[in-house]
């Protein structure tokens, strides 16, 4: 039924106006138009119905908003049939479905403080008994890697603490090993005076020889002395560490075919050095008893080291080959 006006006339009293008893039909009729739609309230853009709102407007949001600093309080909110958000919690209502957090885009998912009691992550359990092993992927580094004073570039590794020592430990009796190389640890080691060998098999262990030594030592070398020349060094020690040494010398003088092995003597005072040579045998003439006459052997003291000279006395290179054997002061 649409609206009815009651007709009160042009002016007061003029007779043209409703009578008193057609103007209460009309207002009983309107009534009872407003009382049958008394649950359906059509406010242009919004229709209430029972517990349903809905917008009129087409493809229009509802938006709701508090005044002011005031906000709009639900004290229980379902969204889509199936989120439902409670006092401080969001769960699902289908049972056993998940609830997903999805950012747009390439955004992220922030949350400031979590309690996760339960679940997995990538595969890895949360919140069991026994850890599980996680998944480590590869470190790269284009320059270098610098982890608590230890720097890794190339194929370098070094410390960054001025003169200190780069350390690898095994755990316990552990071994460290090294490009298949076993080397022993605390325990497999011995005492003083040993070395390092091999078993074949890239372990390495620590041994006692007798080829170590407390006052002496054993040492070989080679030089070549130019012919025609002054007093040139073959070899030299401490004086402050040796007293003296025993050489044995090999002269090999290729252009003349001729060939000596010889011993020599030699010891010093701190001042002055003295050499005596014996035991020679060589390919050329003589009876052997002394160096061929075309090498001369001689000592000298020079910047507190003792050497072993050699003078050559013709215009052949002379190639000398020695062991030495020094004794401490």
């Amino acid at each position: 039924m649409a609206r009815q006006t009651i007709n009160i006339g042009a002016v007061a009293d003029d007779g043209t106006g409703d009578s008193i008893r057609v103007s209460g039909v009309k207002i009983n009729e309107n009534f009872a138009e407003v009382y049958t739609q008394q649950q359906l309230v059509n406010l242009t853009h919004f229709e209430f119905d029972n517990n349903t709102i809905k917008g009129l407007l087409s493809n229009a949001d509802i938006e709701m908003s508090g005044n002011g600093t005031g906000h709009v309080d639900i004290s229980d909110l379902t969204i889509d049939s199936e989120i439902n958000l409670s006092d401080n919690e969001i769960k699902t209502n289908t049972s056993n479905t998940n609830l997903k957090f999805a950012p747009n885009g390439t955004g992220s998912v922030e949350i400031a403080k979590a309690d996760i009691n339960g679940g997995a992550i990538d595969g890895t359990v949360i919140g069991g008994a026994t850890p599980v092993a996680g998944t480590v992927t590869t470190l790269t580094a284009n320059t270098q890697a610098v982890m608590d004073g230890v720097t890794i570039k190339d194929n370098t590794v070094s410390t960054n603490a001025s003169n200190s020592t780069l350390e690898l430990n095994g755990s316990g009796t552990g071994n460290i090993t090294l490009n298949g190389v076993q080397f022993p640890n605390s325990e497999d080691a011995v005492g003083p005076n040993q070395v390092f060998q091999t078993n074949g098999s890239g372990v390495i262990s620590t041994i006692t020889t007798p080829m170590l030594f407390l006052n002496t030592a054993i040492d070989d070398g080679t030089a070549t002395l130019t012919g025609n020349s002054v007093a040139q060094a073959i070899d030299s020690f401490s004086a402050s560490t040796f007293r003296g040494a025993k050489y044995t010398i090999q002269i090999s003088d290729a252009t003349a075919n001729r060939f000596t092995l010889i011993e020599a003597n030699v010891t010093h005072n701190g001042s002055s050095a003295f050499i005596s040579t014996h035991g020679g045998a060589d390919n050329g003439t003589g009876d052997g008893s002394t160096v061929y006459d075309s090498l001369a052997l001689s000592a000298d003291i020079n910047s507190g080291n003792v050497r072993l000279l050699g003078t050559v006395n013709n215009t052949n290179s002379q190639v000398i080959k020695f062991i030495r054997r020094p004794i401490k002061v």
